[in-house]
């Protein structure tokens, strides 16, 4: 009593084998197993404010940077702490990309090994800032950091691996000290997996598909060049959740990378450049992000309402961009399963 089925079903399972191993048989069939999937652990997701009060408890700049970065890119804490310094791209101007490739002990969508070799996810300016702090701190504290260092190491900076279950007992203080204990049976409901959780209820206004890609649920890429074809249009889409995924927002640097994101979906759905540059006046006067927002959709609407007598426009389904393609339109790069950006020649 008081434990969950699968817990219940681990026992079994133990037990099932002993007996077999033992010579002992036993008629399955007449012993009705527990097949229920429902959880005795009550868990929810954290809040910016349950955030801000472990981030501000947080004894280390590496504490931090693990919740940082867990918080806004949806890995998991074996995943996240298995990582090398070469898999994080600081490359970008705000964000950073982190590459997972498939590697025992971290857990991909499907066991297949043709389910995809590797996901790529982002962090936001903030998390990329408190990570670049952490390194520089081992570099400061004498550690040669390499492409190959762990990204997350020991607290004293020896350059090892951190362990799943080492992290586990700073994670159980950082929850007490920052009053956050409380327990469901005998987990902590903001146990470390609720920060996937934050970033699903956050992840506001993206289409399902870069959501889960970002997670490593699916649409696993098999190699760099399924990713490279599209990773201006995750970008643009993972600047359009910073806001919703930020803790200590800044509320004119939100209001710059939202420009910044309304700027890049511009030029992927194929804006001419007179648009783009109308855009950009528009966003640096706009008294709101709302405002910019609607006079971006006024614009793309005038894209997609095109007569064709331009030298851009968005086809809307598959009819019409046959039928722009017979009229000597080329494709510059399918939007969605229904949004093509065109262009003459």
């Amino acid at each position: 009593m008081g434990k969950s089925h699968s817990a219940v079903r681990t026992r079994a399972y133990g037990v099932k084998k002993w007996l077999s191993q033992n010579g002992v048989k036993v008629d399955w069939g007449k012993i009705q197993m527990s097949i229920s999937q429902m959880s005795m652990v009550e868990d929810r997701a954290p809040t910016k404010d349950d955030l801000k009060k472990l981030l501000n408890r947080a004894s280390s700049s590496r504490d931090r940077a693990v919740i940082f970065v867990a918080s806004s890119s949806m890995l998991r804490v074996g995943t996240l702490l298995s990582l090398r310094v070469g898999d994080v791209n600081f490359d970008y101007p705000d964000v950073a990309s982190i590459t997972v490739e498939r590697k025992k002990g971290r857990k991909f969508a499907s066991r297949s090994m043709n389910a995809g070799k590797y996901f790529v996810t982002f962090i936001t300016p903030e998390d990329r800032s408190a990570l670049k702090e952490y390194l520089a701190e081992r570099e400061n504290a004498g550690e040669n950091v390499k492409p190959d260092s762990p990204l997350i190491c020991d607290s004293y900076h020896k350059g090892d691996f951190t362990s799943i279950t080492g992290f586990g007992k700073v994670w159980l203080r950082l929850l007490a000290r920052a009053g956050l204990g409380e327990k469901s049976q005998s987990w902590s409901k903001l146990h470390f997996h609720t920060l996937r959780k934050f970033f699903r209820s956050n992840c506001i206004g993206v289409d399902a598909s870069f959501r889960e890609r970002w997670m490593g649920h699916k649409g696993l890429y098999l190699d760099a060049s399924y990713f490279k074809a599209e990773e201006n249009l995750h970008l643009a889409k993972y600047r359009k959740v910073v806001p919703y995924l930020t803790i200590f927002a800044v509320p004119t640097e939100e209001k710059r990378l939202r420009n910044q994101m309304l700027v890049d979906l511009a030029k992927i759905q194929g804006f001419e450049e007179d648009r783009i540059r109308k855009l950009e006046e528009i966003l640096a006067r706009a008294k709101d992000t709302d405002e910019a927002i609607t006079e971006f959709r006024r614009l793309e609407d005038e894209g997609a309402n095109s007569n064709g007598s331009g030298k851009h426009l968005i086809a809307k389904g598959e009819p019409e961009l046959l039928r722009r393609l017979d009229q000597g339109y080329n494709l510059v790069k399918s939007m969605s399963e229904d949004r093509f950006p065109l262009q003459k020649p």
